[in-house]
C-alpha cells in the first residue's frame, strides 16, 4: 500500500489528500495521505519516525520549508539552491528533499499561457521572499529572457533572495505598487489573504497593465481579494490551484514514478 503525508500548521484546509487519492486512482494502486499538524519540536521525531513506520514520502508546506532540512540526508539542486523543500522521499532508508514549487509554477503557467514562453523578453514581479517564492524564482531564472524582481515586507530576505538570480531589483511594498505598470506577470506568493484571513491584500493592483497575468499561489480561497481585484480591472489571473495540482503532480511522479494523467490534471482545476 502506498503511505504519503504533509506537514505544516496550520494545514487542515489542505486540498493535498483530495488531490492524491485522484492520483493513486489514476495509478491504480490503494494508497493513503495523511496530514501531520506538527509543532517545529516535532519534526525530529516525526522524521525518526517515517523510516520506521515506511511512509514513502511527505509533502513539506509552510512553516517548515527551510526548517525540515537538517532533518534530511540529501538535498536535490532546487532544495539547496533556495533552502527550501516541499517533498521528502524516503529512498533506501535515507531522506532526500526536492523542491517542486517552481517547477509546478512553470507547468501550471505553461499550460494556462503558452504564449508567455515566447522570445519576447518578459519582466516577473514576485511578491514574498519564503519558501515558495525561492522556487519559483530559481525556476523562472533559468529561462533566459525572464527578468525577476522581488517585493517583500522584510528587505533582507528579499536581497537574499535576488543573490540567487541573474538580475533582479528589490522594492519594499509600497514602491512595488508603484512600479507594476512594467510587468507582464505579478506572483503572490505569501499567506496574505489565505483563510481565515481572507478580507487582506497584500499590495493594490490599480497599476497593473491590461495585458499582464496576475496570479497568486494561495488556494484557500479560490479567488483570493488579490485575484478578484485582478478580474474586476479585466486582468486575466492565474490561480493557486492551478499551481498546486502541478507541484502535487511532480511529487507523485518523484514517489512512484508514474506521471498523473493531464487530462485528470485539468479537470481537477475545475
Amino acid at each position: 500500500m502506498y503511505h504519503f503525508g504533509l506537514i505544516g500548521n496550520p494545514i487542515k484546509h489542505s486540498k493535498s489528500p483530495e488531490l492524491h487519492q485522484h492520483f493513486l486512482k489514476d495509478f491504480g494502486v490503494n494508497g493513503a495521505y495523511e496530514l501531520y499538524e506538527l509543532t517545529h519540536a516535532e519534526l525530529g521525531a516525526f522524521t525518526e519516525q517515517v523510516k520506521q513506520d515506511g511512509l514513502m514520502g511527505f509533502n513539506v508546506t509552510a512553516p517548515y520549508k527551510a526548517s525540515i532540512i537538517p532533518y534530511l540526508d540529501r538535498l536535490d539542486f532546487y532544495a539547496q539552491e533556495m533552502n527550501a523543500v516541499n517533498t521528502v522521499k524516503l529512498m533506501d532508508g535515507q531522506l532526500v528533499g526536492y523542491n517542486t514549487d517552481g517547477i509546478g509554477y512553470i507547468e501550471a503557467l505553461r499550460q494556462a499561457k503558452s504564449e508567455f514562453f515566447n522570445q519576447t523578453k518578459k519582466k516577473i514581479l514576485i511578491i514574498g521572499a519564503g519558501g515558495a517564492a525561492k522556487g519559483i524564482a530559481l525556476a523562472l531564472n533559468g529561462i533566459e529572457n525572464f527578468t525577476i524582481d522581488i517585493t517583500n515586507r522584510t528587505e533582507e530576505k528579499a536581497i537574499e533572495l535576488t543573490k540567487k538570480l541573474k538580475t533582479s531589483q528589490v522594492y519594499d511594498l509600497t514602491e512595488a505598487e508603484e512600479h507594476l505598470g512594467k510587468y507582464d506577470l505579478i506572483i503572490q506568493t505569501t499567506t496574505v489573504g489565505m483563510q481565515p484571513n481572507i478580507d487582506t491584500q497584500i499590495i493594490r493592483l490599480d497599476r497593473v497593465k491590461p495585458q499582464a497575468i496576475v496570479s497568486d499561489i494561495v488556494y484557500q480561497p479560490k479567488w483570493t481579494k488579490f485575484l478578484e481585484q485582478a478580474d474586476e480591472l479585466g486582468i486575466e489571473v492565474l490561480f493557486g490551484i492551478d499551481m498546486l495540482i502541478h507541484q502535487a503532480a511532480k511529487s507523485f511522479e518523484i514517489w512512484t514514478g508514474h506521471r498523473p494523467n493531464e487530462r485528470l490534471l485539468e479537470w481537477l482545476k475545475e
